[in-house]
């Protein structure tokens, strides 16, 4: 009792154990371990240096090991008892002003009517093994040395019938251990480690507040909602600490997020590697890496002495950051308060939801020392850190008043009041200034521990309105009703779930930054039964350039056009562009979409673009040419035909073929008219029609070019030739060859014909041709052709010794020569060639195919007819006949007459007649 820093004696007593001040120095030689018998708790205590545990032999309880980690300045037995001698904490003082409060005003009410409630608080110094000490005093019995009780939860009832505390989770997993074993409740308003929500291992521990998991999965879901997917986590080397990494791992794994880096950094400010942690993690922010971009966003799961010390070193080296904070630190007005806080970045932070205490704003402002006498300790210490006049103080206003430019402005300097050195009675005097820095949250968290306890001792020790004072109450009776009942604090109902948490939503705070001060502001919460963010993002002021949400991705967002080739870290990738043909409509899409195939893009294209529909245009330089020369042949024979009507009835005309040449004249002209058909864009009856008409055109050509030399060919060479010219009939040559042709195409037609083909094997082109539906069919109807090219060649060649006149062998010959080569050459550059120029490969084909005709039949007749009129009469033509016989050495007339001596001009003019 004498180390309790508040006591108020009640009917029932409710412990308290919080981290009032910062810090622990010894006293002499009071001795901390005894060695104890079994109790319930400890007896026969045996240390083991070597193996570093407490082995707890008992009479009942054989096998209960409590093992306690040696520290370089916390020996465990022969230890001297601590006393706490650093600065006041005044944020956890108002969190004990809270609980005493609360105590207070359940015994002025008719809530436990005949009962009061009474308190012992004790300071824990931020100390685990403070913790434990103080928990030695609260549960003296439960202690007692030479003890030889048996292990019961009931035979040994301790004063203490809760504790309300730690707020550290690692030091309530330190008393919580202790508190097990005779199940005296334990209700923490700020621990929220996940361990102690093991029911096995912490069975007596409860807490009005949600564990770590829901705050955990809160900073996953808060740092998902900004497109953050890179960011760093600092963690104190704790219960705590661990835990929380431990899960942020999960939860991060779950929204897509990754670790940049994780830095464990000592739990207490007086540990000798502080200042190398410190220092690793300033290198860790300067580093750069050619792979990775540096992140700007660091959660920092640390205390709050800790936090301090970390940002002391990032002013120092100029460090700007996005910091989230956990409920540990995210309204320390202690780290708020430091010098140039703005300069660190922007900081955002989850709480747990506080609520209004009733009066307590109005306690705060009014208290009194003397109300609580020796008795409350931290009162009568607060009074003097505020008003007090104390030697620092007058020296830093002498100081100030010096225009000095440099005074030392210290933490407890600070805290003064402006009426420090002025009031007589400091005990007495009060401001508002513990409301400035309260919290709201754990003194909240607080009060619902006590009102929940003081309704579950409602419902055990009252009925129908009367309340009897039960000193055999044990613990964990108050245990099972805490665990089992429904509570209510400001017309709001709670309750603890199975693992002994309190459901409460979390406030997402923002440090706004306001004159000279840091404003904790609201501006979302996190739902933890549904787990939705809500957040009002214009609330908060970025520290980059341009106010907007700063950048704490491993690699850049991938625009479209562009998708993500991922590396070995599942949130770094490469932005690569997409290929041709395909595209990305969105940002970081992993793979890209393939164009519709009317459709193309570009390399790396965010959409497609409907393709460049190509043909052979009429417009195209290439169709202009076959056009220009498709007319000159056109007008060629028409002119032709022209002049051979009009000199019709010479003997060079009628040699040429007579009436037949204007078949021939013909047959060329819609060879030539065919070539519309391979020009503009095409469409299925185009592509039906085309090849057909080329071919049936150019055979009966060809069958004209046929008939004119075997008539020639039968009127000077035949032995009978009187028999063969009469039953020599070309037109029924000519049906039976172009009726050849045309059972061909009509077979093709029929079969498989010619269709419009869309091709999009082109990039960025719809190409527009004719498929030959039949290649074998076309190659038939080509081939067809040829080979009536190849009998005028031969019947050519035959007839190469027949008159001047009427020998066109030469002429034949190479027409003929010319079309089966143009053809065969043809065939392979048709079939390597695509798109528009397969129309303009034939096209030229079929112009030279007709060319050669022209040339080596046509312009040599038209050549006698206009500039050698002299030799295109009948006497000429005779006298050419007349020198042909006149070599052969016998000459079959049809009269079966042998002729030696030179036929006459009436003979020759028969001859010619029936030729």
């Amino acid at each position: 009792m004498k180390n309790a820093v508040a006591r108020q004696q009640g009917d029932i007593m409710i412990g308290g154990i919080f981290p009032i001040h910062d810090g622990i120095s010894r006293q002499s030689e009071n001795t901390f371990s005894q060695d104890f018998q079994c109790v319930g708790v400890l007896p026969h205590a045996q240390l083991s240096r070597k193996r570093k545990l407490l082995q707890l032999r008992m009479s009942k309880c054989a096998g209960l090991i409590l093992k306690i980690t040696e520290e370089k300045k916390m020996a465990a037995v022969n230890s001297a008892d601590r006393i706490c001698t650093e600065g006041l904490r005044l944020r956890h003082m108002i969190d004990a002003m809270s609980m005493i409060y609360s105590i207070e005003k359940i015994n002025n009410s008719t809530l436990l009517s005949g009962i009061t409630l009474g308190y012992e608080i004790y300071d824990s110094c931020s100390s685990a093994l403070k913790a434990v000490q103080s928990i030695m005093h609260l549960i003296p019995e439960t202690v007692a040395v030479n003890n030889s009780t048996n292990c019961s939860h009931t035979e040994i009832i301790p004063t203490i019938k809760a504790v309300v505390g730690e707020e550290y989770s690692e030091m309530s997993i330190a008393i919580s251990r202790i508190l097990n074993i005779h199940l005296i409740p334990q209700i923490s308003p700020s621990s929220s480690s996940v361990v102690l929500s093991d029911k096995v291992k912490f069975p007596s521990f409860l807490r009005t507040i949600p564990n770590d998991n829901h705050q955990t999965l809160a900073l996953a879901k808060l740092v998902a909602t900004f497109g953050w997917n890179w960011v760093g986590i600092i963690s104190s080397d704790d219960d705590y600490g661990r835990s929380a990494v431990e899960h942020l791992n999960i939860f991060f794994k779950q929204e897509g997020i990754c670790i940049a880096f994780t830095k464990i950094i000592p739990t207490y400010i007086d540990h000798p590697d502080l200042a190398d942690s410190l220092n690793n993690i300033m290198n860790e922010f300067m580093i750069e890496s050619n792979d990775f971009y540096p992140t700007d966003v660091v959660i920092v799961i640390v205390k709050t002495q800790i936090v301090s010390k970390l940002f002391e070193e990032c002013i120092r080296r100029n460090i700007t950051k996005t910091w989230i904070a956990s409920d540990i630190w995210a309204t320390s007005n202690e780290v708020s308060s430091a010098e140039e806080i703005k300069r660190v970045g922007t900081i955002l932070g989850l709480n747990f939801k506080g609520g209004n205490i009733p009066g307590f704003a109005d306690y705060l402002k009014n208290l009194k020392a003397s109300k609580y006498g020796e008795m409350n300790k931290f009162i009568a210490e607060y009074k003097n850190l505020r008003f007090g006049c104390t030697e620092d103080y007058i020296k830093y206003l002498e100081c100030i008043n010096s225009s000095s430019k440099y005074c030392a402005l210290t933490d407890s300097i600070e805290k003064k009041s402006p009426l420090a050195c002025k009031v007589e009675d400091i005990l007495s005097a009060n401001d508002d200034y513990l409301l400035q820095i309260a919290e709201w949250r754990a003194e909240y968290s607080t009060a619902l521990a006590i009102n929940a306890i003081a309704q579950a001792l409602r419902n055990i020790l009252c009925k129908k309105g009367k309340c009897e004072i039960d000193l055999n109450l044990s613990p964990s009776q108050l245990l099972d009703e805490l665990k089992m009942g429904h509570y209510y604090f400001n017309e709001e109902k709670f309750n603890f779930d199975s693992s002994g948490d309190v459901l409460t939503d979390y406030d997402i705070i923002y440090w706004k930054p306001t004159n000279n001060t840091i404003e904790f502001l609201t501006i979302g919460a996190y739902n933890t039964t549904g787990g939705k963010v809500k957040i009002e993002r214009n609330d908060i002021l970025w520290h980059t350039n341009d106010n907007k949400v700063p950048f704490s991705n491993c690699s850049k967002t991938c625009m479209p056009g562009f998708f993500k080739k991922h590396s070995d870290i599942t949130c770094c990738y490469k932005c690569l562009k997409c290929p041709e043909g395909y595209y990305t409509s969105e940002s970081d899409m992993t793979e890209c979409s393939k164009c519709p195939f009317y459709q193309w893009s570009e390399y790396g294209s965010s959409h497609c673009t409907n393709r460049t529909i190509q043909y052979l245009e009429w417009k195209n330089p290439y169709a202009v040419a076959l056009i220009v020369f498709a007319a000159i042949g056109i007008l060629t024979v028409l002119l032709i035909a022209i002049l051979f009507i009009k000199h019709r009835d010479t003997p060079a005309v009628k040699a040429a073929g007579g009436n037949y040449s204007y078949l021939l004249l013909s047959s060329l002209l819609f060879s030539l008219m065919s070539i519309i058909f391979f020009i503009g864009q095409p469409s299925n009856i185009f592509c039906q029609i085309r090849q057909p008409f080329y071919g049936i055109s150019f055979t009966l050509c060809v069958s004209g070019i046929l008939i004119k030399s075997l008539r020639i060919l039968l009127a000077f060479e035949s032995g009978k030739r009187g028999r063969k010219i009469v039953l020599f009939q070309p037109i029924i040559i000519i049906c039976v060859s172009t009726f050849l042709q045309i059972c061909i195409c009509l077979t093709w037609q029929i079969v498989k014909s010619p269709y419009l083909s869309e091709l999009y094997s082109v990039p960025k082109l719809l190409l527009l041709q004719c498929n030959e539906g039949s290649y074998g069919a076309f190659g038939i109807m080509l081939g067809y052709i040829g080979l009536l090219a190849f009998i005028c060649f031969i019947l050519a060649y035959k007839g190469r010794k027949l008159p001047e006149k009427y020998n066109e062998a030469r002429c034949i010959t190479f027409s003929m020569l010319t079309y089966m080569f143009v053809w065969i050459a043809f065939i392979p550059i048709y079939m390597n060639t695509s798109g528009m120029y397969v129309s303009a490969v034939q096209v030229f084909a079929i112009l030279a195919s007709v060319y050669g005709v022209i040339f080596c039949h046509l312009l040599p007749v038209s050549y006698i007819v206009l500039f050698k009129r002299n030799t295109n009469n009948t006497e000429r033509y005779l006298n050419s006949i007349r020198a042909f016989w006149i070599k052969k050495p016998e000459v079959s007339f049809p009269q079966n007459k042998v002729i030696h001596s030179s036929p006459s001009n009436s003979i020759l003019r028969k001859r010619c007649r029936s030729f």
